[in-house]
């Protein structure tokens, strides 16, 4: 585990479930005077006798040191058990997990000396207090001495671009101004990993750059630290990361470079087609003879409510195009463009994933670009 700066060996979550999912039979809530409202809240809470929900399902990952990493999943996927555990809020049924080659389960102390976490929705700051005057508090918590907290809040602010800002009092921060100062924050104990949950969520366009700028050049590239991160933005997977893992269902479904990843799924490509208008009857012939072309794996129809009538199909990459044209051609179809493009990390998610494109990939593959 020495060149690790976070290993995850076969780990495993469960949660009970809620008590409006409990089978029929069990003593829930039964009324204001039945003994059975205490009973249930008891066994919820110990979860004796189940169901559970299974989180994380033998999770394994290896975070190289120095490396930006990034956790990718759907929603309910497990990447926030997956966080929680790391930062030792909660703690894994079976399996291991180490940070800076502690154990999170029996060295917590050692953990959180080596890791610190950036939760954007936490952030714990006076309103009433300048941003100086919140890291000068917080400085006072984590120990440091009085002049070590001058000379690294000084370097934190200069660091993040908040010096001329420091005296303001932080209810008049912007939301990325708020977003520099708790990684000023973050960066107090100079801790080597760094933990993101949606780094840049709720940024505008510009801080988000800046900020992934932050991560990247300053703090990845210049101080050598370990940067462990959770997003939903794929394209900021894209651009930030060494490597990303994608997660689904409590399990590692892949891990490997953004290019590797996409390089697996190499066989697929997908066409852009944009049609004049078409009736709904006639979409849905087209639609049923396009899914019976051998090699055609998905067919995602147009927008109904756009002006421009754009089908999306993916297909085997050495699928003969003419084969989907013929079929649009009997029907005296008006084609206006055809574009073909390779998958992009978005499509590689999506079928990683098992998630249909017609039912939840159509705004991964626009905002790729096919939609321009």
């Amino acid at each position: 585990m020495g060149d690790y700066a976070i290993e995850v060996v076969d780990l495993v979550k469960r949660y009970p479930v809620s008590a409006k999912n409990l089978p029929a039979g069990r003593p829930a809530f039964r009324g204001p005077r039945g003994s059975a409202i205490f009973s249930g809240f008891i066994d919820l809470i110990k979860g004796a006798r189940g169901p559970f929900i299974t989180a994380l399902n033998g999770v394994n990952l290896k975070v190289k040191k120095g490396e930006i990493f990034g956790i990718l999943g759907p929603n309910g996927a497990g990447k926030t058990t997956l966080i929680k555990i790391l930062c030792t809020l909660v703690l894994p049924d079976e399996g291991s997990a180490y940070v800076a080659g502690y154990d999170v389960q029996r060295e917590p102390d050692k953990v959180l000396e080596n890791l610190q976490a950036v939760l954007p929705e936490n952030r714990g700051f006076d309103w009433r207090l300048s941003g100086r005057q919140n890291l000068e508090f917080y400085a006072l918590l984590y120990g440091l001495g009085e002049r070590e907290a001058e000379e690294r809040i000084n370097y934190l602010l200069d660091f993040t671009g908040l010096t001329e800002r420091q005296h303001d009092m932080y209810q008049r921060y912007s939301t990325g101004m708020a977003r520099r100062l708790l990684l000023c924050r973050a960066l107090l104990r100079d801790t080597p990993i760094l933990l993101f949950d949606e780094p840049t969520v709720g940024l505008d366009p510009i801080s988000a750059i800046e900020f992934r700028e932050l991560l990247c050049e300053k703090l990845a590239r210049e101080e050598d630290k370990t940067i462990f991160l959770s997003t939903h933005n794929l394209s900021e997977a894209s651009q930030m990361c060494d490597r990303v893992a994608i997660i689904d269902h409590g399990r590692i479904k892949t891990c490997d470079t953004v290019d590797n990843i996409r390089r697996k799924f190499s066989q697929m490509m997908t066409i852009s087609i944009t049609l004049q208008k078409i009736s709904p009857e006639e979409l849905r012939n087209v639609l049923n003879e396009l899914r019976e072309i051998p090699g055609v794996k998905e067919v995602v129809p147009p927008n109904p409510f756009r002006h421009i009538q754009r089908m999306l199909i993916q297909v085997d990459k050495d699928l003969n195009i003419s084969e989907i044209l013929k079929v649009l051609l009997a029907h005296n179809l008006m084609i206006r463009s055809i574009n073909t493009s390779m998958p992009s990390l978005e499509e590689a998610f999506m079928t990683v994933t098992g998630r249909r494109m017609r039912e939840r990939g159509r705004r991964w593959i626009f905002q790729s670009g096919l939609d321009r």
